[in-house]
């Protein structure tokens, strides 16, 4: 009988321990993994990986804006050229054969500026209805890469261009423009910045989204003032952007899966203004959102400019990512009108994450509680005094804790898959702090914006880890996470934002960092040259054979000049323009290059009925010639016109 009790007395005491040594464990595990900042940690990374997309997108959605929809500085030339040549003294006879003229020059900006719209206005003090004399030229379709009428409309101007330029009349086409309060700004701006300020380049006006003409689609127009040689005002030039079209280049659904809100804009007209609603899209964002209040942001994480919405109409939290465009430089007239890109995302779909983690830490909390018990009153006799750690699987985050009066290294089981660890590595750095320690120190650290980010390779793989520690006085505790698809993401947007579309090669955007970052003294130590190369005629090839064809001598430009330079850097730094960065090569290696490259531009002239070319100039970075940078690229310019110079005169 007293051995029957003394077996129930051990029975209920293993019980008991087992019981308690779960409920410690389970609370031990918790603890560890709040206290060192894993849920913190990600929902941190997962306001970064949002802020990230809104950043890449507003990169994306600037460069085209300043290098393809605004890229009309050769037609601004030529229309100011046309008034200094044939002048135009304002009088009303005149302003109908004026937009004749210039009608072609109109419509050839629209076509390679990839607008919805073009425009010319000419000045002056308008008829009794408050109407200017115009041209207005409407593109449905900017995305075709050939020349063709037939998505060409003329929304204003004189009924006799529309019949010369054989293009159709929108429904709503009026013979002049007709202002009013709803859409005076995109003329008015730009006008009166030009009679304040006078002759300047920096008075280009981007506008918020307004109607030209009733009944229309609304639009965000770009215009300038074009003055004559006298520094008179000639006209008011610029292009238009459906906000339809605009939103092609803010897919939502890149932010949120499903019922995604996506972006939207916001002016801010002075410091102390509160942030505006400019450009929305979409049935979902115009229900959301009041138009007419201004945005109600509350901080959540400044580092990355993360708010919570306050004023919307959805039942759920929204986030917004709020970044600056830069739209206009300091002191310039429209300075104080600062447009921001905002994205929005609701809370559930950026905070699944850390919900999940926490869920899942809940939920082992409380299944090991349940199993604890269970376990300890059917099979507390079959127990061993050491329970295991329970741990969530599955989870790219692993923690780690070693106390200063221990030798031991406390760790989840994902540190040893997360570090690649072997069987023997992992028994060895569970007794051993001070070995485990040397290995986290000689981890390869990546280069990166990011902190505490490191490199791993075995067996051929590569991945990605964050490392954080956290030393107090009695302790270091560290978290790592497997960031692998994070970096892989932001590498990838990083190689889409520097690469240019048509040819493959690096765009002006990377050239520019590039510069930024190029110290002289190390160029010149590392032989450093640039070549510059130029497309002979490349307007005649598009302005006689189409962009299309014009489009097939910039690539094959491209591949001669790859070919030619091997590994070297080569940018696309205009639309005929060319720089190779040039390391370590001796002057008679790059006149072998170039004529290289001249062989086959040759080859490829031999398949086209028209004649091809590429002029190049060099030049070696210099201290003695060159101050900065700049200055040798000044330098292979200008050796680079000596040479298309000396070539159109061969082939006079």
């Amino acid at each position: 009988m007293s051995r029957k009790i003394k077996s129930r007395s051990i029975a209920f005491r293993l019980a008991m321990a087992f019981i308690v040594t779960a409920i410690l464990q389970s609370v031990l595990l918790a603890s560890l993994m709040i206290a060192g900042g894993v849920l913190d940690q990600t929902r941190k990374n997962q306001y970064k990986i949002f802020a990230e997309k809104v950043n890449g997108r507003k990169d994306n959605l600037i460069n085209e804006m300043n290098y393809v929809w605004t890229n009309f500085e050769r037609d601004t030339e030529q229309i100011t050229r046309y008034f200094d040549e044939n002048g135009y003294d304002g009088a009303p006879d005149q302003a109908d054969q004026v937009l004749e003229d210039l009608a072609p020059l109109i419509l050839d900006a629209l076509y390679h500026t990839k607008t919805t719209g073009a425009f010319f206005i000419l000045p002056g003090e308008g008829e009794n209805d408050d109407s200017l004399p115009a041209l207005y030229f409407r593109n449905m379709n900017p995305d075709r890469n050939y020349r063709g009428e037939d998505n060409i409309y003329m929304h204003i101007g004189p009924w006799n261009v529309a019949e010369k330029q054989k293009v159709a009349t929108t429904a709503n086409w009026t013979l002049r423009l007709k202002l009013d309060d709803g859409n005076r700004a995109f003329y008015d701006k730009p006008y009166q910045a030009a009679l304040k300020e006078g002759k300047s380049k920096w008075l280009g006006y981007w506008s918020t989204p307004f109607i030209v003409n009733p009944q229309d689609d609304e639009a965000v127009t770009y215009s300038v003032p074009l003055f004559g040689k006298d520094g008179r005002i000639l006209g008011i030039f610029g292009v238009e952007i459906s906000v339809d079209y605009m939103y092609r280049h803010l897919p939502a659904l890149e932010l949120q899966p499903q019922n995604a809100y996506g972006y939207i804009i916001g002016i801010r007209r002075g410091e102390t203004e509160p942030l505006e609603l400019a450009v929305t899209h979409g049935a979902m964002q115009k229900r959301m959102i009041n138009q007419q209040e201004p945005l109600t942001l509350e901080p959540v994480n400044e580092e990355n400019s993360i708010f919570r919405l306050k004023n919307h109409n959805s039942g759920r939290d929204i986030y917004a990512c709020v970044n600056h465009m830069g739209m206009y430089y300091s002191n310039t007239p429209f300075a104080n009108e600062e447009w921001y890109l905002i994205g929005l995302i609701d809370g559930p779909s950026m905070l699944q994450l850390p919900m999940q983690i926490a869920d899942i830490l809940n939920y082992s909390l409380i299944i090991s509680l349940c199993l604890g018990v269970v376990i300890a009153v059917f099979m507390s006799r079959w127990f061993t005094k050491h329970s295991q750690l329970m741990e969530i699987s599955g989870l790219p985050a692993g923690a780690f804790e070693i106390k200063n009066y221990s030798g031991r290294v406390l760790m989840t089981s994902q540190v040893p898959r997360l570090l690649g660890l072997s069987p023997e590595q992992e028994r060895k750095f569970c007794k051993d702090k001070k070995k485990f320690l040397e290995y986290l120190d000689g981890l390869k650290p990546y280069e990166s914006e990011k902190e505490n980010l490191f490199l791993l390779e075995k067996d051929g793989r590569k991945w990605w880890l964050k490392i954080s520690r956290k030393r107090t006085d009695s302790s270091i505790r560290g978290v790592i996470e497997d960031v692998t698809d994070d970096v892989l993401q932001t590498e990838a947007l990083v190689v889409e934002r520097d690469k240019d579309g048509l040819t493959g090669v690096k765009n002006r955007m990377a050239f520019q960092t590039m510069m930024e970052h190029t110290d002289l003294q190390e160029a010149i130590t590392e032989k450093t040259a640039f070549v510059m190369c130029d497309l002979n005629d490349l307007k005649g090839v598009n302005d006689v054979y189409g962009h299309e064809e014009g489009d097939g001598y910039i690539i094959a430009a491209a591949e001669a000049i790859r070919r030619a330079f091997g590994n070297n850097e080569l940018y696309r730094t205009g639309g005929d323009e060319f720089v190779a960065v040039v390391k370590g090569w001796e002057q008679n290696q790059i006149d072998q290059a170039i004529r290289s490259m001249e062989t086959d531009m040759k080859e490829y002239s031999s398949h086209t009925t028209y004649h091809v070319a590429i002029a190049a100039g060099v030049a070696f970075c210099d201290l003695n010639q060159d101050v900065r940078i700049e200055g040798t690229l000044s330098r292979a310019d200008a050796d680079m016109y000596r040479n298309k110079k000396r070539m159109k005169s061969r082939e006079r």
